[in-house]
């Protein structure tokens, strides 16, 4: 099936893009003396072969057309470094079209330096579709500067960051802390307002949580600072380890981004093979069963809430807003330069130089610092 066939009627033999992915070692529930490694036959698992997808008792069949994938190695502490895990992904990806790479930054590890990522990234032109940080495997808070340099790189490549989202609550109800945090995403978003940022997992934990992500990206959208998204992994699960078939988190957020013209705003993602998805099986399902039952999950809650409106929504979030943002990149605005192609170091310096005459050097220089770190003046 062509990716950019129209589809009349989506309910039906649809098409998935899942932006959320793993290859790479894995620890199963945290114990290092049981590791599994995650390679692409746990992939195919899922795209290999149509999915039976149950949708409002009516069985279809759905085709994964295309998963955003990154490597585990690259997000553990004493995991490997970046360049070594991203080769490994990229040869990975090699092997199948519908494979496509986000690159495992490790800022806490290069101490914000990012000139390995914009290495692979000038080694590989168009290979890696984003760029991937996982701040609580580093202990590292998601606003913090050493970010700072991968996200001018991504301003540059025109590269979507996907972040890792977590929030939990202590029992007097404030935050346990801020690390993975909607908050602390919001914020490093806002600092690079043209960079599409991804909470994943939409605050991962409970409804509490998931409110408080819904919460930081509509006020992303109502004060139009920033290109904030969610992907819905995790969201609405259920005790047994399974998908529920109950989603008011995900209602919830659909309605308010229907009020405010952002459906765009919303991705599919599983994190497989992780959970039931691999890492540990439940409710007597396998891996491929327990995504059929996500989807279906989904796609029946979808139907039976929005009604005539389903099978737009089923495209736009299982399909067409992560083709938008990571394929088309529909989101870009790329202006030819009209200027002479004078080196970016030397414009910021005549700019400095001029800016220090009124006293505001000094806020140019942290910026010749930052575009040294990334690497851009290769």
């Amino acid at each position: 099936m062509h990716v950019d066939k129209l589809r009349t009627n989506i309910a039906f033999n649809g098409s998935i893009i899942d932006t959320h992915m793993h290859i790479g070692h894995w620890s199963k529930n945290g114990n290092s003396n049981n590791t599994l490694n995650f390679d692409s036959n746990t992939i195919d698992e899922f795209v290999k072969n149509p999915l039976n997808v149950q949708v409002s008792g009516a069985v279809q069949q759905d085709e994964v057309e295309k998963v955003i994938i990154s490597n585990l190695d690259g997000l553990v502490v004493n995991g490997q470094d970046e360049t070594t895990a991203n080769k490994a992904l990229l040869e990975m990806c090699n092997s199948n079209p519908k494979y496509h790479a986000l690159a495992a930054c490790a800022p806490s590890v290069t101490e914000g330096n990012s000139v390995y990522i914009n290495n692979l990234i000038q080694e590989n032109p168009d290979k890696f579709i984003g760029l991937k940080f996982h701040p609580r495997h580093f202990n590292a808070q998601a606003d913090s500067d050493i970010y700072r340099p991968y996200m001018f790189l991504a301003e540059r490549y025109n590269l979507p960051c996907m972040f890792h989202s977590d929030l939990q609550f202590a029992p007097d109800g404030k935050p346990v802390d801020k690390i993975s945090s909607p908050e602390a995403i919001h914020n490093i978003a806002r600092l690079h307002p043209d960079v599409p940022v991804i909470m994943a997992h939409m605050g991962a934990g409970d409804a509490k949580s998931h409110q408080n992500a819904i919460e930081e990206l509509l006020k992303s959208i109502d004060n139009k600072d920033s290109k904030l998204y969610v992907d819905i992994s995790w969201v609405d699960w259920g005790k047994d380890g399974l998908s529920s078939n109950q989603k008011p988190s995900i209602v919830k957020l659909i309605k308010e981004l229907q009020k405010r013209n952002a459906l765009d705003r919303i991705l599919f993602g599983t994190d497989a093979p992780l959970g039931c998805f691999g890492e540990t099986p439940a409710g007597g399902l396998s891996p491929r069963q327990a995504y059929e039952k996500t989807v279906g999950d989904l796609k029946t809650v979808i139907k039976e809430n929005f009604k005539e409106q389903s099978d737009d929504l089923i495209n736009k979030i299982f399909y067409q807003n992560a083709e938008n943002l990571f394929f088309k990149k529909d989101w870009t605005t790329p202006v030819e330069p009209k200027i002479p192609k004078t080196p970016l170091i030397k414009i910021i310096g005549m700019v400095a130089a001029v800016l220090a005459l009124i006293g505001l050097g000094g806020v140019v220089i942290d910026k010749i610092s930052e575009a040294k770190d990334t690497g851009l003046n290769k």
